[in-house]
């Protein structure tokens, strides 16, 4: 289960900002940078729209990923989000869902993808800055992303900052990001990449 909070930042110089803060800099025990690239797919009838989940191939430096999202549940004025979440290493998409059932994915669902044919909707790039932090009795990711999503020709600009839950109390996950958001008086991003992608 993937649980994450999502923020617009307005201009990227923020970034530092608040990496370097008196509240986030203590907390880092990590720093890396990903180089991002992902391909966005559905079926030709849109299952995967339908049940709002999403179905991508990214690369992140070298690594090829393959990710399926289920339908979120949502709260904190659409900055939280928590959702069933698959990832393996493959090199397409279609290696990628017949090895997603041995990471967890329903089966059902990834033998109907293989059955189906697969479009692709469009394409995110993106520069992401990534922290892990301890907070008290948890350990998560605070990453800062910043590139463009691509779809049709048209073209939209990547600005946020996410916090991702990778282990430990989700009582104190939220209350850090409940303390970051009314810190720098962030704006809520309720909206995914892959939503935001399929607008423009």
């Amino acid at each position: 289960m993937e649980r994450e909070f999502k923020w617009t930042i307005k201009d990227p110089v923020e970034f530092d900002r608040i990496a370097d803060s008196k509240m986030v800099a203590p907390l880092v025990v990590e720093e890396t940078r990903l180089e991002m690239e992902a391909t966005y797919y559905d079926t030709a009838d849109g299952q995967i729209a339908k049940s709002h989940g999403g179905l991508r191939l990214r690369r992140e430096n070298t690594d090829n990923i393959v990710c399926l999202k289920l339908a979120a549940q949502t709260g904190f004025n659409g900055a939280y989000k928590a959702r069933e979440e698959y990832e393996c290493h493959a090199s397409d998409i279609r290696t990628g869902i017949q090895n997603l059932p041995s990471a967890g994915a329903p089966k059902e669902i990834c033998d109907c993808l293989l059955q189906a044919n697969l479009i692709e909707l469009g394409r995110t790039m993106f520069t992401r800055f990534n922290f892990q932090l301890e907070y008290i009795n948890c350990t998560c990711e605070l990453a800062f992303d910043y590139g463009k999503l691509t779809r049709n020709g048209r073209v939209g600009t990547i600005c946020e900052m996410e916090l991702e839950l990778k282990s430990g109390s989700e009582v104190d996950f939220d209350e850090l990001a409940i303390k970051l958001q009314r810190e720098f008086e962030l704006e809520p991003q309720p909206l995914s990449k892959l939503a935001r992608m399929m607008r423009l």
